[in-house]
């Protein structure tokens, strides 16, 4: 097979083995707009209840489209500059990307079952209900949502039983948050030398998305409960996700993604051996010192220890030199 048939072949296959987990965000996404559809259980309440007493407001500090551009558009821009315009590399960005829309799409779905199980009522929930004056609640218990003028299958009543937890906190958190781990390792931020500035820079992602979510208390969408445990939700998924392409961020290559799906066994070429501890270079072991690329040892197949296989056209060791450095 010619070296352009093969890197056509390789090609696919790199495509084929990352089908799965694009499928898995589809799902996930189709799954949120399924559920979304489904009507929230309707959770009793007081009259009485001041914490639900807020105004509703008509127009949000947020809105949906909003959100999408902080969350979603803005990291997706920040990856693609750092991933193609500074370290050229379409592996790079394909990784961010990809855990990106995972993280979210896990974080939209998990949020959206929530919702609609716990049925917690809205800040501004009576303000929406608009119940008769002169009611109130029964003598040894609750009201609840027939009491309402408002038609109980209209939009402003279905999502007035959405308040936990926040979907704006979720979704910031884990878009944001998952820009944050992404920024952390390009600037190796623990790499013990101190360097204040790249706290600042991963921060900034995540007072953003602070940002978000309180101003969903400010327009009396949400309880503080809902914002918190929506950016807790949030920034799990955003981590869970980063972590399924990318090391921790203390690792010593953690400006650089795990290395792309090779096949195991191919009968055109060799192949490099590495440790999982280096497998987040692609095709090449860099000195952390000097930059440079170095000659990649292979390790003993039965030594038990977790291997990655990695396709070279060239191969930095050929069996004469492995033979003459052991």
């Amino acid at each position: 097979m010619s070296k352009i048939n093969w890197k056509a072949a390789r090609t696919r296959r790199l495509i084929i083995s990352y089908l799965k987990d694009w499928l898995l965000v589809i799902v996930m996404t189709a799954a949120f707009f399924a559920i979304d559809k489904v009507p929230p259980y309707h959770r009793k309440f007081s009259i009485q209840d001041k914490t639900i007493m807020f105004p509703y407001a008509v127009e949000e500090t947020i809105p949906v489209w909003l959100l999408l551009i902080i969350c979603f558009v803005v990291p997706i821009v920040a990856m693609a500059l750092v991933s193609i315009g500074i370290r050229h590399s379409l592996h790079d960005f394909h990784s961010g990307l990809l855990g990106l829309c995972l993280g979210l799409s896990i974080t939209i779905m998990i949020t959206d079952i929530i919702k609609i199980t716990a049925g917690r009522a809205r800040p501004d929930m009576l303000d929406r209900c608009q119940a008769p004056p002169g009611i109130i609640d029964p003598v040894y218990g609750l009201t609840d949502y027939t009491v309402c003028t408002t038609p109980a299958d209209s939009a402003i009543m279905i999502d007035g039983f959405k308040s936990f937890p926040s979907g704006h906190s979720s979704f910031s958190f884990a878009g944001l948050g998952f820009l944050s781990f992404y920024l952390g390792g390009k600037m190796r931020m623990f790499d013990e030398r101190g360097h204040t500035w790249k706290g600042f820079v991963f921060a900034a992602p995540l007072a953003g998305a602070i940002l978000v979510a309180i101003s969903r208390t400010r327009d009396y969408r949400h309880h503080w409960q809902d914002v918190l445990v929506g950016g807790l939700l949030g920034l799990c998924s955003a981590y869970f996700a980063y972590r399924q392409y990318h090391p921790a961020l203390g690792h010593l290559r953690c400006c650089t993604p795990f290395a792309p799906r090779f096949p195991a066994t191919d009968d055109n070429g060799p192949y490099n051996v590495i440790d999982d501890s280096e497998a987040t270079l692609y095709n090449r072991n860099i000195d952390p010192v000097t930059g440079r690329s170095v000659p990649l040892k292979g390790i003993d197949p039965n030594s038990g220890l977790p291997q990655t296989h990695h396709r070279s056209e060239d191969p930095f060791v050929d069996s004469a030199s492995s033979s003459t450095q052991q």
